[in-house]
């Protein structure tokens, strides 16, 4: 028997009329937005509307994410050398961890990923937090202070912004990837902004520690592709102040580490908000960290990452031979096609899937008004021929 909704409430009904009415508006601006339903996700192969589709618009640069991991009581099996492992044979595993790690959720696994993680990526201690949305909205608040000077780039992501809104401080935007003047300051930016491919120079970062300024640096599209994996920060003769290490991109997870000294750690496990009162990570998605980090460090990870840069090179120089020039920037698989307006960009972005290519239109408010784009990344899973067969059509759209 159909059970039968109560009458909603009148409240609910000034919203929903409020809320129609907003869908509207943003329909003629050519903003709404909706979830793909992917289906039958095979590499970067999936069905998307019934059409088998490849994409082109995935953060899994490494092919990771879309590779088949299975778990056991061992823990995630993987390919790398045996003793590798942070928590294999820790303990059977479990679904959940039935409280925030303060009070009761603090597992084996948890410590012993964040020892390993801090290990590989040359810093004293990490802190595992469930995503790095969640990190960058709550971390800032625990270590700023009222009167603090911090310099945010215009273009830094969401979850930064959020986290410093949140936070007390002097808040000033600054111009893409300019370099904080401020020897004192807290510098935040991305290291490779995920928007535009681009990303602040080492030896202006290099500068701003020197000088005594406070760095706070998102590797969430460098982890896993520089310096053996270990992002763009590795290359620094001197350790950010905060380094945040997302895993839903190169590492094909979900998470993300907050790096620093042990001690600014500790205070971030008693103090940032959404550590504090969120209930501790699942140890599946422990493990399967575990086992990512097996893929992207060693011979492997170098093989994947000498995979990527090749393919980012074909598909740049096949581009360039159809007339079409992209704009210099660090060696990168994401590569921002502007187009411009809303409606233009989801137009190119139907027109190349009805061709077999996934590449979302990104439009405001993820990226400036007036600069839409299709933005097109690459990953080692791609086949030589899927790249050439998208450049090529590629070309043609933007011809048009």
């Amino acid at each position: 028997m159909t059970r039968r909704l109560p009458p909603t409430a009148p409240g609910n009904l000034r919203l929903e009329a409020r809320l129609a009415q907003e869908a509207r508006q943003e329909a003629e601006r050519g903003l709404v937005r909706r979830c793909p339903p992917i289906e039958d996700r095979h590499g970067m192969r999936y069905r998307l509307d019934g059409r088998e589709v490849v994409s082109f618009c995935s953060n899994d640069y490494l092919g990771i994410a879309g590779e088949a991991l299975s778990l056991d009581q061992g823990g995630a099996k993987r390919r790398s050398e045996p003793g590798k492992s942070a928590v294999a044979g820790c303990r059977t595993i479990t679904a959940g961890t039935a409280a925030s790690r303060l009070v009761c959720g603090d597992l084996p696994e948890h410590r012993a990923l964040e020892r390993r993680f801090a290990s590989f990526i040359g810093m004293e201690d990490a802190v595992l937090f469930p995503s790095g949305f969640q990190a960058n909205a709550s971390v800032p608040a625990s270590l700023l202070r009222p009167g603090d000077a911090v310099y945010s780039d215009v273009l830094n992501h969401a979850s930064l912004i959020d986290g410093l809104r949140l936070s007390p401080g002097e808040r000033k935007i600054i111009e893409h990837l300019q370099r904080p003047q401020d020897p004192d300051g807290w510098w935040f930016c991305e290291s490779v902004f995920s928007m535009d491919g681009d990303g602040p120079a080492i030896a202006a970062l290099e500068a701003h520690l020197a000088e005594g300024g406070k760095l706070y640096l998102d590797e969430a599209h460098a982890l896993g592709l520089y310096t053996g994996g270990r992002g763009r920060a590795a290359s620094l003769t001197r350790e950010p102040t905060v380094l945040i290490a997302p895993l839903g991109k190169a590492m094909g997870c979900a998470g993300a580490f907050v790096c620093a000294s042990r001690l600014v750690c500790d205070w971030i496990r008693g103090h940032a908000r959404g550590f504090v009162f969120s209930t501790g990570v699942s140890p599946v998605l422990v493990q399967t960290i575990d086992a990512a980090l097996d893929r992207i460090a060693g011979r492997e990870g170098d093989e994947r990452r000498a995979a990527l840069w090749r393919k980012v090179e074909r598909f740049r120089a096949r581009l360039s031979a159809g007339g079409i020039a992209l704009d210099g920037h660090l060696p990168h698989p994401i590569h921002p096609i502007l187009i411009g307006p809303n409606e233009r960009a989801s137009s190119s972005s139907a027109r190349l899937l009805e061709r077999g290519w996934h590449v979302q239109a990104i439009r405001p408010p993820t990226v400036p008004e007036g600069s839409a784009r299709l933005r097109v990344t690459l990953s080692a899973a791609h086949e030589d021929a899927e790249i050439d067969g998208f450049a090529d059509d590629l070309i043609q759209e933007l011809k048009r």
